[in-house]
């Protein structure tokens, strides 16, 4: 029975002693080309491949990610009342922020090349939670319907969960067969092998004191087990940076030797800002990003991180928004989802400062808008809901060749006398005063011109509006209801220099509208038809 046992316990000795070798081998051979193993998990030990991943990471989960409601007409608003907004700008799942959650799908996605989150309905409609999926237990098999399952393996399963398509939002990266994205540490690790493998080095050189390997000369041959113990005793005593420089005792017949290849000769300073170089351009980052400032200049430090939001993280906030679009919102194409990148293109406050004061001058932006550019809440009863304009700027559709300068001529009146001959006294009766002058007439030309434009772009965007929801009366109903409004918003100021009740014009106007569709309804008459000069409503008669 005893030899039994013995010969069991061997079996499994060598079962172990196997596995070990085949181990061994597995590893070895996926040794980069720096002699060190990388995988998506050891290859954040190398300094540099943390930092593009946490700068990559923490800028795609820092910025405002909303869900936006398209306009009428052109523009957008965030959609609060939407239930994805909570989830997406606020709390994907019980126990994750919105940053941690962007921050750790981005990582995976850097590192994996895939990221996956479970699509969980409940009580904010079908899409309640987001919940991580790690990527590295997850596979992906193409249906004979051309759809997608994704198979995942839960810790301690032995088999896997099988999820449908619509059950999953996938973030992938570059693929080769569009269905899984490559590893990106696969296919850089030979570059990220190098640089672990100078820091290695680096944390070795230096735990030895900043001095190469030391070798020990004997005058006569001594016993495998002495040479041992001796050596053993000597890495004690001295190697360290803390035992630097200590007092050697040398047993009789042993010499020291050092190195002759030192840190200079192997370039060990210049190897490691190379291998920083080779990461950075991996994850296309500029290096001062990483804080390697040697040929970075500070005149150039601006550009370079508008390059990083151009041609870095652009992509990136694009791959987010059409995953998004594909795996989210997937009915209402009213909706949809944007990255705010304005705080990391804001520049130096001069810089915004000037942006800002020439949108101002031209109209761009409000009093209240330029405000909440800059932290400030809006002024009180909507003084500062107003746009400016300067003076002396006009309509380019002002100069003609009648009107070289942008004003017309002052036409004589048709009562004054042709000849200058007059009552001695009537020139003195007059103070200038009398009824309106050639400028307040160009004035009120203006004023009157700058109507029937605003008016005549309103218009445009209802011909618009009403050939896209012809086919959906109640739809269009609602659409004309909130165009109503809208006319009343915009022309409001325009309305006030003119003279008009800007309330009683959109009501009329409205009015005329619906029997204008009325009217086509009822002859058969095609929109598209009625639309076509729709503009020239604006040409408002004169009575």
């Amino acid at each position: 029975m005893p030899e039994t046992q013995y010969a069991e316990a061997g079996d499994l000795y060598e079962m172990r002693a196997s596995l070990s070798r085949v181990f061994e081998e597995i590893i070895e051979s996926r040794k980069g080309a720096g002699g060190v193993y990388i995988s998506p998990e050891t290859s954040l030990y190398c300094s540099a491949v943390l930092a593009c991943v946490r700068t990559l990471s923490e800028s795609i989960g820092a910025m405002p990610f909303n869900v936006y409601r398209r306009i009428p007409g052109g523009g957008k608003e965030i959609a609060e009342e939407h239930p994805l907004q909570e989830v997406l700008a606020y709390q994907p799942n019980d126990w994750m922020t919105s940053f941690e959650w962007r921050e750790w799908m981005t990582s995976q996605m850097l590192l994996w090349g895939n990221a996956y989150s479970l699509i969980k309905p409940g009580r904010r409609g079908s899409v309640d939670q987001l919940l991580p999926l790690h990527a590295s237990r997850m596979e992906i098999v193409r249906l004979e319907n051309g759809r997608l399952q994704y198979q995942y393996r839960e810790d301690g399963s032995p088999t896997p969960t099988m999820y449908r398509q619509d059950q999953i939002f996938h973030l992938r990266w570059l693929s080769s067969d569009g269905v899984t994205g490559y590893v990106p540490t696969t296919l850089a690790g030979d570059a990220i092998s190098l640089a672990r493998a100078t820091e290695l080095y680096s944390s070795s050189f230096f735990a030895n004191g900043a001095q190469s390997g030391t070798y020990i000369e004997t005058d006569q041959p001594f016993k495998p087990e002495a040479i041992q113990r001796f050596k053993q005793q000597w890495n004690e005593a001295h190697q360290g940076p803390d035992k630097a420089f200590k007092t050697v005792v040398m047993p009789h017949g042993f010499h020291k030797k050092s190195d002759p290849v030192n840190n200079q000769h192997s370039a060990l300073v210049e190897t490691r800002r190379f291998a920083v170089e080779e990461v950075a351009r991996i994850f296309r980052l500029p290096l001062h990003m990483l804080g390697e400032l040697t040929n970075v200049r500070h005149s150039t430090v601006e550009q370079s991180a508008i390059d990083f939001v151009t041609f870095c993280i652009y992509p990136h906030t694009r791959r987010w928004q059409f995953a998004c679009r594909r795996d989210l919102i997937t009915e209402d194409r009213e909706y949809f989802v944007e990255f705010d990148t304005t705080a990391l293109l804001a520049g130096d406050f001069a810089a915004r400062a000037q942006f800002m004061r020439e949108a101002f001058n031209m109209g761009a932006l409000s009093v209240d808008e330029v405000r909440a550019q800059i932290g400030y809440n809006p002024l009180p009863d909507g003084l500062g809901d107003k746009r400016f304009v300067q003076v002396n700027m006009q309509l380019l559709d002002a100069f003609t060749v009648e009107t070289p300068n942008g004003q017309p001529e002052p036409e004589p009146s048709p009562s004054s006398p042709a000849s200058d001959e007059s009552p001695a006294g009537e020139d003195d009766a007059l103070d200038g005063n009398e009824g309106p002058t050639p400028a307040d007439a160009a004035v009120t030309d203006a004023r009157e011109a700058l109507f029937r434009t605003t008016l005549r772009r309103l218009a445009a965007v209802e011909a618009d509006g009403i050939l896209e929801r012809r086919n959906k009366p109640a739809k269009l109903q609602a659409w004309l209801e909130s165009h109503e409004q809208r006319m009343k918003t915009e022309l409001h100021d325009a309305a006030l220099a003119t003279g008009r009740d800007i309330d009683t014009f959109a009501v009329e106007w409205m009015e005329e509208t619906r029997e204008r569709l009325l009217e086509c309804h009822r002859s058969g008459k095609p929109y598209e038809e009625a639309t076509a000069q729709w503009t020239e409503r604006a040409n408002l008669s004169e009575g």
